[in-house]
């Protein structure tokens, strides 16, 4: 692969900049990295069958977080629950608990059971309930005190991403720096 970057390399090489161009900078190359292991994971979670309604597919992405301290942290994952935003559907429903709770439509929020599998464990029912009911098509609604879950194998979409593209990567952040440096060398 004649054009492979090593990430020695490219770490001196950003580490050349201006301070004023190395936050832009930093910013593009971790985007360009993140966009071909985000393409990556979505083509996996597709060909392992995990496209039901696209709401996991249509939900890996990369996410910027800021800390108090001034700190940049970039996450690539699955955006859920209220990380969906403002115009995502909601509805409400009436909790175990009683209360009213908000639940978005199409939050694929088992994401995390997928990419590293579940324990066999038991269910029970929540406070003040007795039994925990379930339907299975087409047999009518069953009743239990607990049920034991045998467990689910992973299936995972993230990390066989970012382990085959590391390199892929790697190359993608080299070109918006190099289009940096070669933009400064002409100033």
């Amino acid at each position: 692969m004649a054009d492979r970057i090593d990430a020695s390399k490219l770490s001196a090489a950003f580490g050349e900049l201006r301070d004023d161009m190395q936050k832009r900078t930093a910013r593009r190359m971790t985007a360009a990295g993140a966009k071909v292991v985000r393409e990556d994971a979505k083509r996996i979670a597709a060909a392992a069958g995990l496209r039901r309604t696209g709401a996991l597919l249509n939900n890996i992405v990369m996410k910027r977080e800021r800390t108090p301290e001034g700190i940049e942290q970039y996450n690539l994952g699955v955006r859920h629950g209220r990380a969906l935003g403002r115009k995502a559907e909601k509805k409400l429903v009436v909790g175990s608990n009683g209360r009213v709770q908000t639940r978005y439509v199409n939050d694929p929020w088992y994401w995390v059971i997928l990419e590293v599998g579940a324990k066999p464990h038991v269910i029970t029912p929540t406070k003040g309930g007795k039994l925990l009911a379930w339907t299975q098509v087409p047999r009518p609604t069953q009743f239990a005190r607990k049920v034991s879950h045998p467990g689910t194998h992973a299936t995972p979409f993230l990390a066989p991403a970012l382990e085959r593209n590391k390199d892929a990567a790697l190359t993608a952040m080299g070109k918006p720096l190099a289009a940096v440096i070669k933009r400064a060398n002409k100033e």
